[in-house]
């Protein structure tokens, strides 16, 4: 028997325990439903403490570790309008929780974690307040979406955080290219092709128009090579291009001028060769040229200098934010590619 005096100790770690277990089995989502240490380390934004109560609680356990982080990052999602600080601090905090261990031993509440994360991330309250905050929790989403090893998750992802890339060209240019080289960088296996090709044909056209402004290009060159490389053979795979035949075409002219670019070549000078053989080779690839009948015209009038950027995206292209689906449409038109705009993209208000 156990000593008086631990009873009420112990009593009190089994109810907290057990409060623990109850919620991740029941699916609550409100801060008020997380256990009281939970509940005021998520209320006091503190991201490090929450990692912390998680892993107390699970007691070493994944899957409840996995689904006590569910619960925070749902219950996070719950206060982007009236706390988008803390919430981007408890998201952050949830997906640090996803270890290899919890990756392996709770697959579907880590997606789960990655999917709530990602919406909080593109949230506009979050992109006006926590900027910062929103571009560290998208680095730590792509690289956990990506070691699920499903194709959709992290098409979908992608689009998220290419999406926040975009929106702080701006104000911090440097992450931009870094979010939008993490963003093509995880969608170019074949896998992820061939899954998604109109989510990874709008991450490459997202991706382009951030590196093809000179802020980045001043701010990163390297990256705004290797971004601008990549989603050239991105989109010259002919599944991606038949997704969307005219958004290709539009991310090489971007690709091109970025490479072309007098700072991107001092800092890179073989860029604009890689580029220029890629386009070469869609140029008189067959199955593109099946896809657009003027494939052929349109990659060497951009060659020969005639094309044109595009820094925002298209009227028929919507920006993922929180509560919307996790697939980003594009519906190409076959119109000439648009005229570079010298306004430049701001964080949403």
């Amino acid at each position: 028997m156990l000593p008086r005096p631990l009873l009420p100790a112990l009593l009190a770690l089994v109810a907290l325990t057990g409060s623990a277990v109850s919620l991740a089995q029941t699916g609550g989502t409100s801060v008020a439903s997380l256990p009281p240490a939970l509940r005021a380390a998520l209320a006091g934004g503190n991201g490090a403490q929450i990692q912390q109560v998680i892993t107390t609680l699970s007691g070493g356990n994944p899957q409840t570790a996995a689904n006590l982080a569910n619960q925070v990052v749902s219950a996070a999602e719950t206060l982007v309008a009236t706390n988008p600080q803390a919430a981007v601090s408890a998201a952050s905090a949830a997906v640090a929780v996803m270890t290899a261990a919890v990756q392996t031993n709770a697959p579907a509440q880590v997606l789960a974690v990655v999917t709530t994360a990602a919406r909080i991330m593109v949230a506009p309250a979050v992109q006006q307040i926590a900027p910062t905050a929103s571009a560290t929790l998208a680095q730590s989403v792509m690289q956990v979406a990506v070691a699920s090893n499903n194709p959709t998750v992290v098409a979908s992802v992608a689009t998220q955080v290419v999406a926040v890339a975009e929106r702080i060209v701006q104000t911090a240019p440097a992450t931009a290219a870094q979010l939008a080289g993490a963003a093509v960088s995880a969608v170019q296996s074949a896998a992820v092709t061939t899954s998604a090709p109109t989510q990874v044909a709008n991450v490459a056209a997202a991706a382009a128009r951030v590196v093809v402004q000179p802020a980045v290009q001043a701010a990163a060159p390297t990256a705004a090579a290797t971004v601008a490389t990549a989603v050239t053979q991105v989109v010259s795979t002919p599944a991606v291009y038949q997704a969307a035949p005219q958004a290709a075409i539009q991310v090489m002219a971007n690709a091109y001028a970025t490479v072309s670019s007098a700072t991107v070549q001092a800092a890179v000078p073989t860029a604009v060769q890689t580029v220029t053989q890629t386009l070469n080779q869609a140029a008189t690839n067959t199955s593109l040229g099946q896809s657009n009948a003027t494939n052929a015209a349109q990659v060497n009038a951009i060659l020969a200098g005639q094309g044109t950027t595009q820094t925002a995206p298209p009227a028929n292209v919507q920006t993922p934010t929180q509560g919307q689906p996790q697939t980003t449409q594009t519906n190409p038109t076959p119109t000439t590619p648009v005229t570079p705009t010298p306004t430049p993209i701001v964080s949403p208000t």
